[in-house]
C-alpha cells in the first residue's frame, strides 16, 4: 500500500464530520468548480481571437494550454495527498487563489501586447507562464473538494453527490462562452479574463471563511517522495483499472474538443467566424446534456460505477459516430447532445468508482489520481486530434475515437480488475457511516 501506516480496521470508529448535501458546503463546492469551468470556457473561446490580434501563431494556442496540462498531470497528485495532511479546506482556496492570479496574470500579459509593450516570444513565453500557474497551483482545488466530498458521504451516496461537483463545472462550461460573447462585444476580449480572476479571488476568500471542515487534518508525518507513494497507488490494482479507463476518457475529450470547431467549418462549409459561432453553439449543447445527466439522469439510474462506465463509453461513440454521418448543423447538434449524455455517465462512473475502490485514509491520493488523469489526455491528444485532421482527413480523429471508446466499452464490462474493485463497494455485512 502507498502509506506504510497500518489500514484502518473495517469496522474502525469514524470521527464526526458535518454531513455533505444539498447544503452550504455543497454550494460553495459547486460555485467553486463553477467558475472554474466558466473561466476554462471563456479562455478558450477568446483565445483564438486574441493570439491572432497578438500577432502569434494559431498553433500557440495549444501549445499554451497543453503545458498547463502536463503541468495538472504532475501536481494534482501532490495536491490531492497535500490535502490529507493540511485539510481539505485550506488546499481549496489556495487552488483557486493561484487561479485567480494565473487569469489576472494572463490578462495583464494581453494588454501589455495589445500596447506594444511586449511581442514575439517573450509574449508568448509568459503567457505561457501565466496560464502554467493554474496547471501547477490551480489543481489543488479539485482533488481537495472531491475528497473533501468522498470524507462525508457513505459509499452509496458518493458516485452521485461527486457527480454533483462534476455537473458544476459542467454548468460554467456551458454558459461561460456565452457570458464571454456578450461581455467581449461589449468590453472587450481582455474583460472576461479579469473578471474571472475577480470571481476566482472572491471564492477562494469564500471558501476559506465559511466552508466548514470539523475533521482535523491526519496527524501522520509526510513521507519523502510522494510521487513514489502515488505511483504505487495508482499501479494498485483496486484504483488502476479506473485510472485506465479515465485516461482513455481524457484522450477522447481532448480530440473531440480540438477538432468539434475545424469539423464544423469544413463540413459546413462557413466562413471562420460563422463557425465560431456552430461551434459555441455545439459546446454549450453538449455541456448542458452532460449537465442534465449528472443532476437529472444519473440519480434515477442507480447503477454500479462499472456499469456507468459501459454505458457512458458506448453513448460517446453513438456520439462520435452521429458526428461522422451529419449532414447539417442539426445533426451536428443532436451528435454533441448524445456525447454530453455518455461524458456525464462515464465521467460520474469513473470518479465515484473511484473513490469507492479505496480507503478512507487514501481519499486524498485517489483523488489526485483521478484528477490528474483528467487532463493526461490533453498533454497527447493534439498529436490524435490537430496532427491527424491536417494529414489524414476530417474524419480520421474521429474514426481513431471510435475505436479507442469500443475499447474502453470492452475493458468496463470484461476487465478483472474493475469487477474485483467493484465487488468490494459494499459487502453486506458493512455499515455506512460516514467514509
Amino acid at each position: 500500500m502507498p502509506d506504510s501506516q497500518a489500514p484502518l480496521p473495517e469496522h474502525a470508529p469514524v470521527e464526526p464530520r458535518s454531513p455533505i448535501g444539498r447544503n452550504r458546503q455543497f454550494m460553495l463546492l459547486f460555485v467553486c468548480l463553477l467558475v472554474i469551468g466558466a473561466g476554462n470556457s471563456m479562455l478558450l473561446a477568446v483565445a483564438p481571437p486574441l493570439v491572432r490580434q497578438l500577432g502569434l501563431s494559431d498553433s500557440s494556442v495549444g501549445w499554451i494550454f497543453s503545458l498547463s496540462a502536463l503541468l495538472w498531470v504532475f501536481c494534482s497528485p501532490h495536491w490531492g495527498r497535500a490535502s490529507d495532511s493540511a485539510g481539505r479546506k485550506p488546499i481549496i482556496a489556495l487552488g483557486l487563489g493561484a487561479y485567480a492570479v494565473s487569469m489576472g496574470s494572463f490578462g495583464a500579459v494581453v494588454m501589455l501586447g495589445l500596447n506594444g509593450i511586449l511581442s514575439g516570444i517573450w509574449l508568448f513565453a509568459l503567457l505561457m507562464l501565466a496560464r502554467s500557474i493554474f496547471g501547477a497551483f490551480g489543481s489543488a482545488s479539485s482533488p481537495a473538494a472531491q475528497a473533501y466530498i468522498a470524507d462525508r458521504t457513505t459509499r452509496m451516496e458518493r458516485t452521485e453527490q461527486l457527480a454533483g461537483l462534476s455537473a458544476a463545472f459542467a454548468f460554467g462550461q456551458a454558459f461561460g462562452p456565452a457570458i464571454c460573447a456578450a461581455l467581449a462585444a461589449r468590453l472587450g476580449l481582455v474583460f472576461p479574463i479579469v473578471l474571472v480572476a475577480v470571481l476566482a479571488a472572491l471564492t477562494s476568500f469564500l471558501i476559506w471563511r465559511y466552508l466548514p471542515e470539523n475533521t482535523p487534518p491526519k496527524a501522520e508525518q509526510r513521507r519523502s517522495n510522494d510521487w513514489r507513494e502515488s505511483l504505487k497507488l495508482a499501479n494498485d490494482r483496486r484504483l488502476s483499472g479506473f485510472l485506465i479507463y479515465g485516461f482513455g476518457l481524457s484522450l477522447i475529450a481532448g480530440i473531440t474538443v480540438q477538432v468539434f470547431g475545424l469539423f464544423t467549418m469544413d463540413r459546413l462549409n462557413v466562413s471562420g467566424e460563422q463557425g465560431a459561432e456552430y461551434a459555441a453553439a455545439g459546446f454549450m449543447v453538449n455541456a448542458l446534456a452532460f449537465l442534465a445527466t449528472q443532476l437529472g439522469i444519473l440519480p434515477r439510474l442507480k447503477l454500479s460505477p462499472r456499469l456507468l462506465m459501459a454505458w457512458g463509453a458506448g453513448l460517446l461513440a453513438l456520439g462520435v459516430v452521429i458526428q461522422i454521418a451529419a449532414p447539417s448543423l442539426g445533426a451536428l447538434m443532436v451528435a454533441l447532445a448524445v456525447q454530453g449524455l455518455g461524458a456525464g455517465l462515464a465521467r460520474a462512473g469513473f470518479a465515484g468508482g473511484s473513490s469507492i475502490a479505496v480507503r478512507p485514509d487514501e481519499q486524498g491520493a485517489a483523488a489526485g489520481l483521478v484528477v490528474a488523469i483528467n487532463g493526461a489526455g490533453f498533454v497527447f491528444s493534439p498529436l490524435l486530434g490537430g496532427v491527424v485532421y491536417e494529414n489524414l482527413g476530417m474524419n480520421a480523429p474521429l474514426y481513431i475515437t471510435v475505436v479507442i471508446l469500443l475499447g474502453m466499452l470492452a475493458f468496463a464490462l470484461r476487465s478483472r480488475r474493475l469487477r474485483q474493485s467493484i465487488a468490494v463497494e459494499a459487502p453486506p455485512s458493512e455499515p455506512t457511516p460516514p467514509a
